[in-house]
């Protein structure tokens, strides 16, 4: 509501206080409304037009004055952070002019009104939002407007959002612990002369003298580098709760406001007390922070591989002379040709059309060798071209590109709760409340008994300090942000943090054969029909659209010109079907065909995996194929049946080649499951979740997107397809197996340091606040335990990144 006095009158929207005689003066219902300039005056009859008037009842005594942000943003600028999905688009924005909690329910609420809109969350520790909305039912351009016209200003969010979030707090920390550990030491040297003066006798002028000192040196530790403790436990108790920083405020402050009482009262000051809290908890929290910033920094500053300018080539056309210009990465689009000299990084995922190289993708796959990459190989955003000049045709760019992903999904998952956390929550929860009462409880206690107020007072603060559950509310995310970005520097990707978790209690994995414990690299051994060279070629001509492995073996070994193919189909896991050359064909496994009616003869069991053709519905003959074992594959089964878990092949070839396989690795324990369709395949992991089994599932193709799916933690290694990538947990971003091993050596360290830290945070309570209780333990001394107890759990959750 606007109010006014004789010159200066607040705005109805932004409650900044304006000259009367400059202010906008607007008729609305009825009634005189002044506002300080049109950006407020149009937010207002907005939020009354859509029915949102409760804005601002719901702002009172949290709102900071200040008009709205009047700029006109163009959706332009968002251009390669939209991702396109099943039903439209989504994007990830950041806002300014976030200032409280119902500016969350204000912009959430507003902009879910607009008819298109799928969804709208609002961070308000990152003003990070998320916006989904449905394709051609509105534009990002008329979202962008919706929230600009209500007084708040979308940005791009920039590749290092993350980084600065954290070395913001970092540096936040730093300065308010400086302050407070240099006011700190000035006023020890005073309570130090008070505590000679005790023993040895003090005038009373000096006396006075020093104790205002140090209540003047105080006062500036307490409501400066306090302020986030202050800040954070009113904001909580508006909300109807308490935090750990409620105990640390109340803790701190009562010694201060007692101190006050005190020094009027002439009896003894605690202002150290209060100046020492603050001071060894910031000391604490600034090095948190810092774990933090090392931590996330290893992740998100894989983006700034990516280069800002480029070399486009305009109108490229092969084998003719080109010239490039210099542009801003921005101005990049699928489908441009950019030119990438040795020694620069690759600005966008694409396809070399011209030129070979040598190309370093350790960023993102770990791989310390370099490949050597030519046309028609694809290249990735990041990587660094080490030795030759090569043209690139772009696919993705911005948010899209392979590294962007990797980065979101990394973020994401250290974002997320493993389950094992709901434990620590739950217990906060009800802990802050328990410990208010128990220092409640205390004070009376103490009171009753001993009949002094100091003595009481002094015991309900070590009591608050030395309870506050830092240690508890670290002990999983802390450990979860460090494992999430050790093993993506080892590259393998987590897509959530409580992944980890199921990981490491897994007790059966599941592995698809080809391409995941074999090398996928099938070669033709023999072609048995009676005219071979026909059969190839209906085949080969058949399969080159399709992307499966035993397709490209088949296709590659065929030297002549492909024949005409129509109505091509492929049923995922059984073969392809279409016509070639005026004639029905089909290839496919034994049970495939058999299923469509084609009558086999007795075929030689060769152990080799096999594709049957059949012509115009009748068998033609069979193309038997042949691949080898990965060398780490052996590793890894070792090392799980070293470990009591379950290893079990499941693949769709035939008995013969799958019993050949498992002989070969000579595991023992290992089974395997063969003539498996796709969704037998996850049928099998629903099989073993019967049985409450914990089941993880590996592999590559189309075929295995149904089990990846299915199971509790699917793993897609990196040469797999998008779709088997989209519907794992886990990502390796290398054809390595190995890092199987390390993947589940790391989530079993992490499920441990968790579960130590939970029992540290947990005995420490058990300890201290009973000791703290029966008045063994000083306010002071309580807060360097309850520091020492957090950096404990930090130091103990550092271990899982060596």
């Amino acid at each position: 509501m606007t109010t006014t006095n004789d010159k200066k009158i607040q705005c109805a929207h932004c409650l900044s206080e304006v000259n009367r005689n400059q202010a906008i003066q607007e008729r609305i219902d009825g009634h005189d409304v002044w506002f300080c300039c049109h950006g407020c005056a149009g937010a207002y009859k907005i939020l009354q037009s859509e029915g949102l008037s409760r804005f601002y009842i719901k702002r009172e005594g949290e709102w900071e004055a200040g008009a709205v942000s009047a700029a006109r943003v163009s959706e332009d600028l968002f251009f390669d952070t939209i991702k396109e999905t099943e039903t439209g688009y989504e994007v990830d924005i950041a806002l300014s002019g976030v200032r409280c909690a119902a500016c969350i329910w204000l912009i959430e609420t507003y902009i879910s009104k607009a008819e298109g809109v799928e969804y709208v969350r609002l961070n308000y520790a990152t003003h990070k939002a998320r916006i989904r909305w449905t394709k051609g039912k509105i534009t990002l351009g008329e979202i962008i407007d919706r929230i600009t016209s209500i007084g708040y200003c979308p940005l791009p969010i920039s590749s290092s959002s993350t980084e600065t979030i954290y070395e913001n707090e970092k540096k936040d920390y730093f300065y308010r612990f400086s302050i407070a550990a240099f006011f700190t030491m000035q006023l020890m040297i005073y309570t130090v002369a008070l505590y000679a003066g005790y023993f040895q006798g003090i005038t009373a002028g000096l006396k006075d003298f020093f104790e205002y000192t140090a209540w003047a040196l105080c006062t500036p530790v307490m409501f400066y580098s306090g302020w986030p403790f202050i800040k954070s436990s009113f904001q909580a108790i508006r909300r109807g709760h308490t935090t750990m920083d409620t105990l640390i405020f109340l803790g701190s402050f009562t010694a201060y406001v007692y101190s006050i009482f005190a020094l009027f009262m002439d009896k003894e000051i605690y202002f150290d007390t209060t100046a020492n809290i603050i001071a060894l908890i910031l000391l604490g929290r600034y090095i948190e922070a810092g774990a933090k910033v090392r931590t996330s920094n290893a992740v998100s500053k894989l983006l700034t591989y990516q280069p800002t300018q480029v070399r486009l080539i305009e109108n490229y056309q092969p084998e003719k002379p080109y010239e490039s210009v210099m542009v801003h990465v921005k101005q990049v689009r699928s489908g441009n040709f950019l030119e990438v000299l040795p020694g620069d990084s690759v600005p966008a995922d694409g396809i070399i059309v011209s030129g070979g190289t040598e190309i370093n993708e350790a960023m993102l796959t770990g791989e310390a060798n370099p490949k050597y990459k030519t046309a028609g190989d694809k290249v990735f955003a990041g990587t660094i071209n080490i030795n030759g000049s090569i043209i690139v045709q772009v696919e993705q760019v911005g948010a899209t590109t392979t590294l962007s992903k990797i980065v979101q999904a990394v973020e994401d998952a250290q974002s997320s709760k493993a389950s094992i956390q709901n434990v620590a929550d739950k217990v906060v929860e009800w802990f802050v409340p328990f410990i208010l009462a128990v220092a409640a409880a205390t004070f009376i206690g103490w009171y009753i008994y001993t009949g002094q107020i100091l003595a009481s007072v002094m015991t309900a603060v070590a009591v608050l300090v030395v309870a506050c559950p830092c240690a508890l509310g670290l002990a999983t995310p802390l450990a979860i942000l460090i494992a999430t970005s050790k093993i993506t520097r080892l590259g393998a990707v987590a897509k959530s943090g409580d992944i980890i978790e199921r990981y490491s209690k897994a007790d059966v994995f599941l592995f698809d054969k080809t391409g995941t414990i074999t090398q996928g690299a099938l070669k033709i051994e023999d072609i048995i029909a009676e005219d071979k060279t026909r059969l190839h070629a209906l085949a080969a001509s058949l399969e080159r659209n399709s992307s499966h492995l035993i397709a490209k073996a088949i296709t590659s070994a065929y030297q002549d010109d492909f024949l005409s193919v129509s109505d091509f189909s492929e049923i995922p896991g059984k073969g392809v079907t279409g016509v070639v050359d005026g004639q029905s064909v089909m290839v496919g496994t034994k049970v495939f065909l058999t299923e469509s009616g084609v009558t086999l003869p007795q075929v030689p069991d060769t152990g080799h995996t096999v594709a049957c053709v059949a012509v115009d519905g009748k068998y033609a003959g069979m193309i038997a194929l042949s691949d080898s074992i990965k060398e780490s594959a052996a590793d890894v089964l070792k090392y799980l049946s070293g470990k009591g878990i379950k290893a079990v092949i499941i693949t769709g070839d035939n008995r013969s080649a799958a019993e050949k396989l498992v002989e070969k690795l000579g595991i023992k324990g290992l089974e395997f499951v063969s003539d498996v369709t796709p969704f037998q395949k996850a049928d099998i992991v629903k099989h073993y979740q019967k049985d409450n089994k914990i089941c993880v599932m590996v592999g590559d193709g189309i075929n295995d997107a149904p089990a990846l799916t299915t199971a509790d933690v699917g793993v897609a290694i990196g040469q797999g397809t998008d779709i088997a990538i989209e519907s794992s947990d886990i990502v390796l971003m290398r054809d390595e197996l190995g890092l199987l091993t390390t993947l589940h050596q790391t989530s079993v360290k992490t499920l441990r340091v968790i579960k130590e830290n939970l029992f540290w945070a947990f005995s420490y309570n058990i300890i201290m606040v009973p000791l703290a209780m029966a008045g063994m333990i000083h306010p002071v001394t309580s807060a360097a335990l309850m520091s020492i107890s957090s950096l404990l759990v930090v130091f103990n959750s550092l271990r899982i990144g060596k």
